[in-house]
């Protein structure tokens, strides 16, 4: 423990020595996890702005661990004070059981039958038979257009099997060992997982209601497809889960426990682990369906979302099978509808097609080579183009939103539905009147493609040529390869772009591509001979250009923001669960209503505990148990209202109500006050009028211009010895931490550094953090930053060495107060960490009215 060194000062036999330890024992654990509990919340708040990976696992880590350090904050608060405030204790534990029950994440799974026929579907049993099916069963059923034959295995015959088979406990304990960011290890965790699922035997009962709905499909092939409950929602899972095609009804329990594997496969899982989902959250339903004798398959989309300005219905097509359209294995035919009446076709665009996919007669599927006429003959006649449009818009118009729709074409030119799912739809990252379209800024090295996903992104180029490649795709490449190929999933959170020479906006790859918002060209034919990895390119998905090097000019334009993040059930979940902890109500500690029974949220209590365990450490005139003379308070003509404990050394005369820096004999300490005193500082007064009210979150203290003494923060501390100090300041909106110990034995020397707090906006506080983080970094420290909260540690430099360091941070303390308003932009940041390398620390390139007042 750090204070190991005190005990020599703690072994006298003396009442109050021995009380002055045991209440500062428990005012710093106090501090401790009032830490703690901050940085859990900043950590928290961090994850809403979209940018981090983080699951329901993360949730309930995370609101467990707040949870702790508050209630063992209340419990220190209690023990310092002699239980002034035992009503904490339930508030807390009120507050730890609300939050409790917004984590409870398992869907309650209807009870019904392990199987039911898809004539009695609804898209209001989505919780019982997955989306999937239950659209399926609403197109057939209320809207009355042709679907397949077929059932659905339940979301219960899912819970049934793990019940019987005891996987649900060990797939959980493997899942949760699942890294998203090794894909190694992720992919060894899914193969055990996988075999596990496909050894576990069906109890008898789902075991029996398979073979027994089959009996009505005898001697026809089946497709079996996933159908998970959260599937084909907001999130689209495409090519995540299992199709199996032109299968034996005979051997449908093994196709089942096939399709439930396949939600472990380590695509599907980094995707429903990048998506925020738990496990509990994506009970597996399957659907049985008849096989279509498809002559002709695709995709089609009731608002093209490359360019949903156009207005028109997108359509792709292929002969045969609809695997190799949704693959993009092809390159389809492309039909775009007007959405206005009459549809008229605005675009023919009709691929060579050399092969196709078809139902074997022994069972599942092959591909055959079309002669070159058919390979060049559009799959869909204009009758049958306009037919299909007029069933997307209908779509669209019943389910309230653009569609994502899968068909087939029989031989006698029925369409059969096969899916219908809610389709993601962006804008362009450039608008139509921010740049002509003759704009070039370099004579680019390719000027095709067809937008599958808009924006503008640049990076090396990675060559990817075999699905075995994926784990060494670099962050930040450029992915560029011969075909889509769903599997990228597991490296798009981190890559810049894709290109590929074949494909559809249609295809798996693409739709995924649209959810992570990486921008995507395909059909850019020759890229991968033009390309060549390690090549810096920028890609302009929405112009279908591809420029090398770096173009800033596209780079400045980031993608609109994508609203339907908001719409993620873990990211709103996490919202909901920061608005019950995290908001702050207890604002003025001189106001009647700052009391404990108006703790309604875990930062008021850490703000209320705060402000009450120093009340009771420093505040002699108000709080009795130190006796006077036990803690002294500063004189000095620094903005400190700082309150001296002296544990022993620390001071020339002990006991006095008031000192001066003369007084002061603690090594460390004097070292601080030098660099506050620095000559080139400028101590400005208070904080500008118009951030009256901001609250520092760290701190949790209110700066009340109209309260305080006149040029004082918030109350300041030091516990000080002759070669230890615990300094903790309040200069107007910020709070910093200093801990540190000096002395002849080079091991034992340390400096724990933290600061939070500004008066300016978040971005410009976010910005400051990482100045303090350069600059720490430059002087030695080892540092961590977190929104706004500098946190760095300095261990086992001499005396001398960590006495000049403390020095500096006095100084850099005091240089970056001077900085409350004026980072206004990362050229000024930069600037601002040369002027301190440069030893100006007054900041005279900046313009007084830059500087904070």
């Amino acid at each position: 423990m750090v204070f190991r060194f005190l005990r020599r000062f703690l072994k006298e036999e003396v009442d109050e020595q021995t009380r002055l330890r045991i209440k500062f024992d428990h005012f710093r654990r106090l501090l401790e996890n009032n830490t703690q509990a901050l940085e859990i919340m900043a950590d928290m708040e961090e994850k809403l702005s979209g940018d981090f990976l983080f699951d329901t696992v993360y949730l309930q880590n995370q609101v467990e661990r707040l949870g702790d350090n508050v209630s063992r904050l209340v419990t220190e608060l209690n023990l310092l004070t002699e239980n002034r405030y035992p009503e904490l204790r339930s508030i807390c534990q009120a507050i730890q059981e609300d939050l409790g029950r917004e984590l409870i994440t398992t869907p309650a799974i209807p009870p019904t039958p392990f199987v039911l026929p898809l004539s009695a579907l609804t898209r209001e049993m989505a919780s019982s038979v997955g989306a999937k099916m239950a659209n399926l069963g609403e197109l057939g059923n209320r809207l009355h257009l042709r679907v397949p034959e077929g059932f659905a295995v339940t979301a219960s015959a899912y819970k049934r099997f793990l019940e019987a088979s005891d996987l649900e406990g060990e797939l959980a304990k493997r899942l949760a060992q699942a890294p998203i960011d090794d894909l190694e290890s992720l992919e060894a965790i899914s193969r055990e997982i996988q075999t596990l699922v496909r050894q576990a035997p069906l109890p008898p009962d789902l075991d029996a209601a398979l073979k027994e709905a089959g009996k009505a499909f005898e001697g026809r092939p089946l497709a079996v497809r996933s159908s998970a409950v959260g599937e084909d929602t907001e999130f689209s899972f495409a090519g995540q889960f299992a199709t199996l095609l032109n299968v034996d009804v005979g051997d449908l329990p093994t196709h089942y426990k096939e399709i439930v594997a396949s939600k472990f496969t380590s695509r599907a899982i980094f995707y429903w682990k990048y998506q925020h989902f738990s496990v509990e959250e994506l009970p597996m339903a399957a659907g049985c369906l008849a096989m279509v004798p498809a002559r002709a398959s695709g995709v089609m989309f009731s608002l093209d979302p490359h360019a949903p300005e156009s207005n028109t219905v997108l359509i792709s097509a292929v002969w045969g099978l609809g695997k190799y359209a949704v693959d993009g294995a092809i390159t389809p035919d492309l039909y775009r509808v007007s959405r206005e009446p009459g549809q008229e076709i605005t675009e023919q665009r009709v691929a060579e097609k050399p092969v196709a996919l078809v139902s074997r007669p022994e069972g599942g599927t092959e591909e055959v080579v079309l002669d070159p006429d058919k390979a060049r003959s559009p799959c869909l006649s204009p009758d049958q183009i306009q037919q299909l449009a007029a069933i997307a818009l209908k779509l669209e118009k019943h389910f309230g939103h653009p569609q994502d729709i899968e068909w087939a074409l029989d031989d006698s030119g029925a369409i059969f539905l096969l899916q219908s799912r809610p389709l993601r739809v962006s804008a362009p990252s450039f608008a139509a009147e921010e740049r002509e379209s003759t704009w070039e800024p370099v004579p680019p090295l390719l000027r095709f493609g067809i937008r599958a996903a808009g924006g503008a992104a640049a990076g090396r180029v990675f060559l990817y040529l075999r699905d075995e490649d994926v784990a060494n795709i670099p962050p930040g490449a450029v992915v560029v390869a011969r075909q889509p190929a769903a599997k990228l999933v597991l490296v798009m959170d981190r890559i810049a772009a894709i290109l590929t020479e074949v494909g559809s906006p249609t295809d798996h790859m693409s739709i995924l591509a649209r959810e992570f918002r990486v921008p995507t060209l395909v059909e850019v034919g020759g890229a991968t001979r033009v390309l060549h990895t390690g090549q810096v390119v920028t890609v302009d998905a929405d112009a279908a250009r591809v420029y090398p090097g770096l173009v800033p000019e596209l780079l400045e334009h980031r993608p609109r923001p994508d609203e339907d993040l908001r719409s993620n059930p873990i990211f709103q979940k996490l919202g909901r669960i920061l608005k019950k902890a995290t908001p702050l109500n207890l604002l003025d500690p001189e106001s009647p209503e700052f009391e404990a029974s108006r703790c309604r949220t875990f930062h008021d209590i850490t703000r209320f505990a705060h402000e009450k365990s120093m009340d009771a450490m420093f505040a002699l005139d108000v709080d009795q148990s130190l006796r006077p003379g036990a803690c002294s308070r500063l004189r000095t003509d620094l903005p400190l209202n700082l309150f001296i404990l002296n544990l022993g050394g620390g001071l020339k005369v002990p006991g006095q109500s008031w000192v001066t820096e003369d007084d002061i004999l603690s090594r460390p300490f004097r070292a601080l006050l030098r660099g506050f005193h620095h000559p080139q500082v400028t101590w400005a007064g208070q904080v500008a009028p118009d951030l009256r009210g901001f609250i520092s979150v760290f701190a949790n203290t209110m700066y009340d211009l109209g309260k305080s003494e006149k040029g004082l923060g918030g109350k300041s501390f030091a516990v000080i010895t002759d070669n230890y100090l615990n300094f903790n300041s309040r200069l107007g909106y910020h709070f910093a931490i200093l801990d540190a110990y000096i002395s002849e034995e080079k091991n034992d020397n340390y400096i724990s550094f933290q600061f939070k707090g500004g008066a300016a906006g978040v971005e410009r506080r976010e910005r400051r953090a990482r100045l303090l983080s350069e600059i720490l970094d430059y002087l030695g420290f080892k540092v961590q930053v977190t929104g706004d909260m500098v946190r760095a540690r300095m261990v086992k430099y001499s005396l001398l060495e960590t006495e000049q360091t403390l020095e500096l941070v006095g100084l850099l303390s005091a240089f970056a107060r001077q900085l409350d308003l004026a980072l206004s932009s990362e050229a000024v940041m930069a600037r601002c960490f040369q002027a301190f390398k440069d030893e100006d620390y007054n900041l005279s390139f900046l313009r007084p009215e830059q500087r904070a007042t």
